[in-house]
């Protein structure tokens, strides 16, 4: 099996977090954080900021590593290594990009039916500064085989 390392941040303002509906590419249609791809040379946190930056034009200064999950898709070898990231510190407004159209959420107003179906099982624990690790396999794209969450 071959491993894949992402990021996936997800910005948050008490009581807000801002997901960004994916425009074209992995996971169009979709609310979702923002991230993508390490690339070679490149330090995790360094690709978080990168990809928040590429995603929404805004510059965040303050993220924490919170979660790390193992994505597998059956009958694809290939491992997706995502590292989640909370951001709480960022300077500027989010601007809609070529990929993502971002929009503000109330915490008790995610779109749960328009994103992935594991977030349901993640994102709250993120949304009350727990950390996590998990795996969750898909059936598909729609459809969780699997999955195991554990605080740590």
């Amino acid at each position: 099996m071959t491993k894949k390392v992402l990021t996936l941040s997800i910005i948050y303002k008490e009581p807000h977090i801002l997901l960004g509906m994916k425009k074209k590419g992995f996971g169009a249609g979709r609310w979702n954080g923002f991230g993508g791809k390490v690339e070679q040379g490149e330090a995790i946190q360094d690709a978080a900021k990168r990809e928040i930056f590429e995603s929404t034009g805004i510059h965040t200064h303050d993220l924490h590593e919170v979660g790390l999950i193992d994505f597998e898709f059956q009958n694809n070898p290939e491992i997706l290594e995502v590292h989640i990231f909370r951001v709480q510190g960022w300077s500027g407004e989010p601007i809609e990009t070529d990929e993502t159209r971002p929009k503000w959420f109330h915490k008790n107003e995610i779109p749960f039916g328009e994103m992935w179906p594991d977030d349901v099982y993640w994102l709250p624990l993120l949304l009350e500064g727990k950390k996590f690790r998990g795996k969750v396999l898909f059936a598909d794209m729609e459809r969780i085989i699997d999955y195991k969450i554990d605080l740590v």
